[in-house]
C-alpha cells in the first residue's frame, strides 16, 4: 500500500490531476514519499485511455514517469506483471502503438489476476 497518500508522487501514481502538471510538480519536488504502484493504478489508467478520458500519448508519458521514478515501488508478488506493463506502454515504439485495444488487453490481464487473487484468498 501507500506509504503517503498524498503527495506528488502519490498524485502521479493516482493521476489526480492533468497529466503534465503531475509530472511537473514530481520533478521540482523534494519530498517525495514512497507509494506503491499497484494492479489497480495500472488498470485505472487504461480504463482511462479505453474509455476515451485520456489519449493513449497520455498513457506513454504517464507510464514513463511512473516507470522512473525512484519514489515508486511495485506490489509485492507482482513485480513482473506490473514492470512488463510499465516497460511496454512506456516504450510502444519498441513494442505496440498504444491503441484502445491495447488497453483493453492490458486490463484483461490485469483484472485476471485480481481476480485470480480474489479467488485464492476465498479458498
Amino acid at each position: 500500500m501507500d506509504t503517503t497518500r498524498s503527495g506528488p508522487v502519490a498524485d502521479l501514481v493516482h493521476w489526480r490531476g492533468e497529466l503534465a502538471d503531475l509530472i511537473q510538480t514530481v520533478g521540482q519536488s523534494e519530498a517525495k514519499g514512497t507509494v506503491t504502484f499497484s494492479r489497480s493504478h495500472a488498470a485505472a489508467a487504461v480504463t482511462k485511455v479505453a474509455t476515451g478520458l485520456a489519449h493513449p500519448d497520455e498513457l506513454v508519458d504517464w507510464a514513463n514517469a511512473v516507470h522512473f521514478e525512484d519514489g515508486v515501488d511495485i506490489e509485492d508478488g507482482h513485480e513482473d506483471l506490473l514492470t512488463q506493463f510499465l516497460l511496454e506502454i512506456s516504450t510502444p515504439e519498441l513494442f505496440e502503438p498504444i491503441t484502445v485495444p491495447v488497453c483493453q488487453r492490458w486490463l484483461h490481464i490485469i483484472r485476471a489476476s485480481l481476480a485470480s487473487e480474489a479467488e485464492a484468498t476465498r479458498r
